[in-house]
């Protein structure tokens, strides 16, 4: 009997590692994708390319809290993946908190700088979704996701709600 409890139990690590072996390529991946996402946000934004960067230790840490968001997700709900929806949420919500875009020391902020972070972190998440809602989104809602981005401590359920909405309306304005 022995013998089967300590091959239970070594079956029970090998599946433990394999699992943390597959989240270190999913953080990466995803450290990847951002540091992607975060070159084509600061293109768009010529001032910015003078006068932000991005923090990687920061945004290491915002990868690795969303992860950690997305398998409690997983284990609570049962469910194999979490959809885009809530992919992108639990993104901005560790983007917004960690801030990992860091304004450089010679540089004077102005409110576009400091909102930089809330604006990177809903960039990142509307890349998550199945069309590009920039286009149909008011600028005035937008502003107003910025702002809770930065001000409000929104759970990633409520901004997984938000997406899926804003995803159905550009799609119904399509």
């Amino acid at each position: 009997m022995m013998g089967v409890d300590k091959k239970i139990q070594d079956l029970g690590i090998e599946l433990e590692n394999l699992i943390k072996a597959e989240r270190i390529i999913q953080e990466r991946e995803r450290f990847e994708t951002i540091t992607e996402l975060y070159n084509d946000f600061v293109l768009d934004a010529p001032d910015m390319q003078t006068s932000v960067y991005l923090n990687k230790d920061l945004l290491a840490i915002a990868v690795g809290s969303y992860f950690d968001d997305i398998y409690k997700y997983k284990l609570y709900s049962h469910s194999q993946r979490a959809d885009n929806h809530k992919q992108g949420a639990y993104i901005i919500k560790w983007i917004s908190k960690i801030r990992p875009i860091q304004i450089l020391p010679n540089i004077t902020p102005t409110t576009e700088l400091l909102l930089v972070n809330a604006q990177f972190a809903i960039f990142v998440g509307f890349s998550f979704l199945n069309l590009n809602v920039f286009d149909t989104i008011e600028p005035h809602f937008y502003k107003h996701l910025v702002y809770e981005a930065q001000y409000r401590e929104i759970s990633g359920k409520s901004y997984a709600s938000i997406l899926y909405t804003i995803e159905k309306m550009a799609e119904s304005m399509s």
